[in-house]
């Protein structure tokens, strides 16, 4: 008889391996989003032309390089593959930007391609925070919130807040 009940026990709480659909869309856009904001944020160190820019984009490399060691690290204890690069979306965005190189163009655009970016990472990050069913991802999730917050601030609306 207590075999029989084993199982009614382990499907009633999800153990803390088990990760959902919601939390492997987390860590994949997370870390295809970090490095996207890498790329693009040392692609900015020579082709921006403002010092708020450049300034902007140093924060989003460190940030980013940080939140994606988490990403990596939370990744591999729950056995969960990660995409090797970028989505062919973001490539081809970061091919634009490097089109308008040393322009005051592509500052804006800089700017206002970073802007939604952030904002789509902070809704998926607040839907895995209400959502998600994996400890370790909410615990991710809550722990790059702030930074992600920081970062639309610092790229609101298409305008630089270094």
């Amino acid at each position: 008889m207590g075999a029989t009940s084993l199982p009614a026990l382990a499907s009633s709480s999800p153990s803390p391996s088990a990760v959902s659909a919601l939390d492997r869309q987390l860590l994949t856009a997370a870390h295809q989003g970090n490095l996207w904001e890498i790329a693009t944020s040392q692609q900015a160190q020579s082709a921006a032309t403002t010092t708020c820019v450049k300034r902007v984009g140093t924060d989003f490399i460190n940030d980013h390089r940080a939140l994606d060691v988490g990403v990596v690290k939370t990744a591999a204890k729950l056995g969960a593959a990660l995409p090797s690069g970028q989505t062919d979306a973001q490539l081809g965005q970061t091919a634009a930007l490097k089109s308008l190189a040393g322009t005051p163009a592509y500052d804006a655009a800089w700017l206002k391609a970073q802007y939604p970016a952030h904002v789509q990472t902070l809704a998926l990050i607040d839907k895995e925070i209400a959502s998600g069913t994996n400890p370790l991802v909410k615990t991710l999730a809550r722990s790059a919130r702030p930074v992600v917050a920081r970062h639309t601030q610092m790229v609101d609306h298409g305008v630089c807040h270094a």
